[in-house]
């Protein structure tokens, strides 16, 4: 299986094979490639696919694609049991008709106690482009996702953050701003984005529970001002950036907090090759999560 993900004009990638010990990884890397014209992304995504392809030399592979979460465009309605008529009305009401026709819209459950959806549109060119170049390639593209959201099956899969009542995924970002996913008992209940500046920290955006973002918002800045010696918002906190932000990464990982743990896949995970894995330049891995949904590590 080999697992792609997308973070601005870097794709990385790890491609890992079944053994009697769990997923062995076979290779893991990156490659650089700027999309320079949107009306030619067939070839763009095919020089991206080729190349990843003659480097890992599997044959036939079967593919998961993580996007960039900049790629998508995000919503919440109100629709209790994913009532698709009140998912239909959200949609005519917020989007008008052009758009409609370039994207596809997938929907998910938040918390249970908040009855809201959280709508991920995909540009169907984007997918439509990875169908083409599939066949070309003779490949199977086994799954499409979002960065940050891919990040959390990772966890789940590989440091079985669900055993935990509540977990978050925490995306270092550029300029100290922030992606953030809470899970509590299962369920979504909250996806923002915070600012850290200096003593104060503020929302930028959330879908979800406001509440709660704004809550986890305030402890981590309380950490990061060495007010607390453990996250309080969540049981468990995932940690990992993917543009190379490492100063802030190791600031929290060098508190040493009890419930805080580096999101890196190449961690848990055995590897063919005898290598030294460095801890921080690998953590952009964190989002090829999605090709391990279902797999016990």
């Amino acid at each position: 299986m080999l697992a792609i993900s997308q973070s601005g004009a870097t794709y990385n990638y790890l491609n890992w094979i079944p053994s009697e010990s769990g997923p062995l990884v076979t290779h893991h890397g990156s490659i650089q490639k700027e999309l320079e014209n949107p009306d030619r992304i067939d070839e763009h995504y095919y020089e991206i696919l080729d190349k990843i392809f003659s480097q890992v030399q599997n044959g036939d592979p079967i593919c998961t694609f993580s996007l960039d979460s900049s790629s998508v465009l995000f919503s919440t309605c109100n629709a209790k049991d994913k009532n698709q008529e009140m998912i239909n009305w959200h949609l005519n009401q917020t989007h008008d008709d052009e758009l409609n026709k370039v994207i596809d819209y997938y929907h998910f459950a938040m918390s249970s106690e908040s009855g809201k959806m959280l709508n991920i549109g995909f540009p169907k060119a984007i997918r439509q482009s990875f169908q083409t170049n599939m066949s070309l390639l003779k490949s199977k593209l086994n799954g499409l996702s979002v960065g940050i959201f891919s990040a959390e099956v990772g966890a789940r899969q590989w440091m079985h953050a669900d055993k935990n009542g509540s977990y978050l995924i925490w995306k270092i970002g550029k300029k100290k701003n922030d992606e953030l996913l809470y899970i509590q008992n299962g369920e979504l209940v909250s996806y923002f984005s915070i600012h850290r500046s200096g003593k104060k920290g503020k929302v930028n955006w959330q879908f979800g529970d406001s509440v709660v973002a704004e809550s986890i918002c305030k402890d981590i800045i309380n950490v990061q001002n060495n007010t607390s010696k453990k996250f309080s918002s969540a049981e468990q906190v995932y940690l990992y950036t993917t543009d190379g932000n490492m100063k802030d990464v190791k600031f929290f990982h060098a508190l040493e907090l009890e419930n805080l743990t580096l999101l890196n896949p190449l961690s848990v995970l055995d590897t063919t090759e005898d290598e030294k894995v460095h801890e921080y330049n690998t953590l952009p891995l964190a989002e090829t999560g999605n090709s391990f949904g279902g797999i016990d590590v």
